[in-house]
């Protein structure tokens, strides 16, 4: 790779001489990456307690495994993340990690869709035979793999996926050509090192994955996929609502509902940006921006490289969104007080990611404006979040509450809402202390879930006060 010197040094570099304007957009490529790290990591945990909660439940078995895809296609820019050594080696291994990535995309089109499986609308009740969805979550990988493995042996990695790049800037090659490594049969491309007069981009080396016919269509389809599943769940939630019986049911149906609707929503946006790119411009990566500016001026690429990114960026939001919400469907009756810790990590990952953002988009916004633009973008975002930091957290919270509110069954219905009734004076007497007890025994429930109803009532009164 170019010497690009100390490792902590060039990242805070390549950030602070972000500019969407010239292409000068590593270091959202570094932000990019770390987030996509945080969010594997978080992917990852979520589908680790989905499993160890009941493995042996096909449910908990198919939410392991779709968790599991999203983990792995959240990486989607990881070979960026340092700037690692460029070889055709690399640039093999990275081709694999990308036919990994859309036989991934195969695998939640078909996920998406089956989900319907566990809380069918009647019109598909069929789906939820035991011989169907009893082997979704090991059937559909399998799938997924056969029909990836015929598209590469058909069109090989690069009719499949797309070409991959290493593009290389050693010191002193401003405004001239950057070094070039193809993996094999990628169409070539040509890159440039910035203007002559610009020290402050070189050096660096950084990948750039290409794109293909069939790699375009995985690419998307994914997004259509979570369209139809949201209104699948949408019918199965508004079905199993009508049965009293099928409360819990019905919050597990609602759940996965808004875990498709803000993919659908956020992604989808994102996905007519990228349709659009395509047919402006006919292709969307990186390797498009030099001739981009040279022929469409530096305003059209802003808007290039704000769809790019806000493609990727997307697929992160929407990770995080349905990780959280389909962990809270499956595991809200099964480990206590796991939606309260849900929300509260939800809350905070919102709250780090739109501060995040925002200073991204201020530094854009008054760079070149403002001596210093990186320092000041700090200044005009950290210090109201920093002042303002308590009611904005309490608003997401309020947030995250309506995605995943709390859950009760009818029995701790029935205690809360005794315990209600006793707290009208604020204070339990020991009579009611009694009568609490004989209600809880009464209706099955255990001192710690007791404890947790009596909290959140609590939690609720002061909420209230405030």
């Amino acid at each position: 790779m170019a010497d690009v010197g100390p490792i902590l040094p060039y990242y805070l570099r390549s950030i602070r001489n972000i500019d969407f304007s010239t292409g000068n957009v590593l270091g959202v490529n570094y932000i990019h990456g770390l987030l996509s790290i945080i969010t594997f990591i978080v992917l990852l945990g979520l589908a680790l307690l989905i499993i160890r909660a009941r493995p042996k439940s096909p449910e908990n078995r198919f939410m392991f495994v779709l968790l599991l895809a999203e983990a792995y296609r959240v990486m989607a820019n990881w070979y960026n993340i340092y700037p690692f050594n460029g070889s055709e080696g690399f640039l093999q291994w990275m081709s694999y990690y990308r036919v990994g990535w859309y036989f991934c995309s195969i695998m939640c089109i078909m996920m998406y869709i089956s989900t319907v499986s566990f809380y069918p609308p009647k019109k598909l009740e069929f789906m939820a035979k035991p011989v169907i969805k009893n082997n979704l979550w090991w059937s559909l990988p399998l799938i997924a793999g056969i029909i990836i493995t015929a598209l590469v042996s058909a069109n090989g990695i690069v009719g499949t996926v797309g070409g991959a790049y290493y593009l290389e800037c050693e010191e002193g090659s401003e405004g001239g050509s950057a070094r070039v490594i193809s993996y094999e049969d990628s169409p070539p491309i040509t890159g440039t090192c910035g203007d002559a007069d610009d020290n402050t981009y070189v050096p660096n080396s950084f990948f750039i994955p290409g794109t293909s016919t069939i790699g375009k269509f995985l690419l998307i389809s994914p997004v259509f996929s979570a369209i139809i599943a949201m209104f699948m769940m949408r019918a199965g939630w508004k079905r199993l609502s009508e049965d009293p019986a099928s409360e819990s049911e019905a919050i597990e149906a609602r759940s996965l509902f808004v875990g498709f609707a803000g993919k659908a929503i956020i992604k989808g946006t994102m996905v007519f940006c990228i349709l659009f790119m395509v047919i402006r411009f006919g292709d969307f990566n990186l390797a498009d921006v030099t001739s981009i500016i040279e022929t469409e001026g530096e305003g059209v690429v802003f808007t290039y490289l704000l769809f790019f990114y806000g493609f990727l960026f997307s697929i992160l939001l929407t990770g995080m969104l349905e990780g959280f919400m389909f962990t809270y469907a499956i595991l809200k009756n099964e480990i206590l007080g796991i939606d309260e810790q849900l929300r509260r990590t939800f809350s905070a990952a919102i709250f780090a990611t739109l501060g995040g953002i925002a200073l991204l988009m201020v530094s854009e916004l008054i760079e070149g404006l403002v001596p210093g633009g990186g320092l000041a973008a700090g200044v005009v975002v950290g210090v109201p979040l920093l002042v303002l930091r308590k009611p904005i957290f309490r608003t997401i919270q309020g947030f995250s509450s309506m995605l995943m509110p709390e859950a009760f069954t009818t029995a701790e219905k029935g205690y809360l809402e005794a315990y209600e009734i006793a707290m009208e004076d604020r204070i339990i007497t020991k009579e009611e202390r009694k009568f609490l007890s004989l209600q809880a025994k009464t209706l099955g429930l255990d001192e710690s879930r007791v404890e947790h109803i009596e909290n959140w009532y609590n939690d609720q009164l002061i909420t209230e006060e405030e």
